[in-house]
């Protein structure tokens, strides 16, 4: 916002003609209205998590829980983090329906080991190409370091 030549309170655009501090006329002469102050539009009362995301613990959560989503959880992309949740429940289900049921491998247990052994190897790739991808940003914009 723009402030009066004279004493230098805050003016907004209808206060051009008089000051209703200090009373001077034409308080925003000289001045022009290109100059803002932008601290004024800042909101420092957000609650945001500022740690640094660690690429490492990101690949730690990729190889113990990946399935559930947890490293995209851990980086605040929850979006990302119920999608790859929901695919893997998706896969786990539609697998077992194509082996137990249609193909009628027997026992039960060995297609669920078989699954899960599966999605793990494939959630475990992706944290492995997560881990080294350069541009990797967290939910909130900021670099994985």
């Amino acid at each position: 916002m723009p402030a009066c030549r004279n004493c230098g309170a805050r003016l907004t655009k209808f206060d051009k003609d008089v000051c209703p501090v200090c009373g001077t006329k034409n308080p925003l002469e000289g001045v022009t209205s290109d100059t803002v102050e932008m601290t004024s539009f800042i909101n420092m009362e957000q609650n945001r998590d500022f740690r640094v995301k660690k690429k490492s613990t990101m690949l730690f959560y990729s190889f113990i829980a990946g399935f559930t989503g947890l490293p995209f959880f851990y980086l605040h992309a929850i979006r990302k983090g119920i999608i790859c949740l929901l695919l893997n429940l998706a896969y786990f289900g539609m697998s077992f329906v194509l082996f137990y049921l249609v193909l009628k491998v027997e026992p039960a247990i060995i297609v669920i080991i078989l699954n899960i052994i599966i999605m793990y190897f494939v959630n475990a790739l992706v944290g492995i190409e997560l881990y080294f991808k350069d541009s990797l940003k967290d939910g909130f914009g900021e670099f994985v370091r």
